[in-house]
C-alpha cells in the first residue's frame, strides 16, 4: 500500500489520540481498505483495536509511528518503501551556507562558489569575514575591482552570503555566531544596508567604494527611492549609531538623499 504524507499524518495522529474524527478522505480510505474505524452518523469512531491496526500498518510499511521519528533528509527517506523521498523531509537547502574563500585577492576554489553546513563554515579560520548581501555579487566578486584591491593585503577572507529564500538567513547568522574575527558588511548603500552592517557582531566596517567614487555614482544613478522609502524605518536607529564609519556614512547619505544598490557598485 502506498500512502501520502497526509495519510501518514492521519495514522500518526490516530496513534496519539484515538478520539472521534470528522469525515475526511483519509478516514474513509482506511475504513474501507484496512477496517480502521467505523462511520457512525457524521463522524468516524475508533477503538483500541483500530489503533492497533493503524500501528501494525505503519510497522508493516516501515514508516515512523510519530512525526519526530521521520527522517530529516531525503537519503534517510530511502528506507521507506513506496513513499516519496520528498515527503516529510527537510528542504535540501536547510543548514546550507553559500560562501567563497579568498587568499589575498585570489579565490581558493575556481570557478564558482561553495556550499557547506553551518557547522562546517563555523569551523573555518579566516582572518576576515565579508558578509555579502546579494547572491549575484557573491558570484561576481572578482569584477568588483575596488573590493579585490582591498582584499589584496587581508590574508584569508571568507565571503559569506547573507542568505535569501534558498540559502536561509538564519543559517548564515548561525555560522557567523561561530566565527570570531573582524567583519565587513558589504550591503547596499541605503538605510537598510547601513542598519544590517551596524547590527553585526565584530563589525569593522561597512564596505563601500572610495568616497569620491561613491558620491559620484550615487548622484549619477539618482536612486532617491532607496533613501526615502527606508528613512522612517531606520533613521532613528542610525542616528544613535556609535560606530564612527557608519555614522559618517549616514551623514553622507542624508546629504545626498539617495542610495545605491550593491550590484551597481560592480564596475566603479
Amino acid at each position: 500500500m502506498h500512502i501520502s504524507t497526509i495519510e501518514l499524518k492521519f495514522l500518526q495522529g490516530l496513534l496519539a489520540d484515538s478520539s472521534d474524527r470528522a469525515p475526511s478522505a483519509s478516514a474513509e480510505l482506511f475504513r474501507r481498505e484496512r477496517n480502521i474505524g467505523a462511520r457512525i452518523g457524521r463522524k468516524f469512531v475508533y477503538t483500541l483495536e483500530d489503533v492497533a491496526r493503524a500501528k501494525s500498518l505503519l510497522v508493516a510499511l516501515n514508516l515512523p509511528l510519530t512525526a519526530k521519528d521521520q527522517p530529516t533528509d531525503r537519503a534517510g527517506a530511502a528506507v521507506r518503501p513506496g513513499f516519496s523521498e520528498k515527503s516529510g523531509t527537510l528542504d535540501p537547502h536547510v543548514n546550507a551556507v553559500a560562501f567563497r574563500v579568498f587568499v589575498g585577492r585570489t579565490p581558493v576554489t575556481q570557478p564558482g562558489y561553495q556550499v557547506a553546513t553551518v557547522e562546517e563554515v563555523g569551523r573555518l579560520t579566516p582572518d576576515l569575514v565579508m558578509v555579502v548581501e546579494n547572491f549575484e555579487t557573491l558570484r561576481q566578486l572578482e569584477r568588483y575591482e575596488w573590493v579585490m584591491a582591498r582584499l589584496k593585503s587581508k590574508g584569508t577572507t571568507l565571503a559569506l552570503f547573507r542568505g535569501d529564500t534558498i540559502y536561509r538567513l538564519d543559517d548564515a547568522n548561525r555560522s557567523m555566531d561561530a566565527l570570531d574575527c573582524p567583519v565587513w558588511g558589504f550591503h547596499d548603500f541605503d538605510p537598510a544596508g547601513l542598519h544590517l552592517s551596524m547590527s553585526m557582531r565584530n563589525l569593522s566596517e561597512h564596505l563601500v567604494p572610495p568616497q569620491a567614487v561613491l558620491r559620484a555614482a550615487v548622484e549619477a544613478k539618482k536612486r532617491s527611492d532607496l533613501y526615502f522609502s527606508q528613512f522612517d524605518q531606520y533613521a532613528g536607529t542610525l542616528a544613535e549609531c556609535s560606530h564612527p564609519q557608519i555614522a559618517a556614512l549616514w551623514t553622507l547619505m542624508k546629504s545626498l538623499q539617495k542610495g545605491l544598490p550593491q550590484e551597481w557598485m560592480r564596475d566603479l
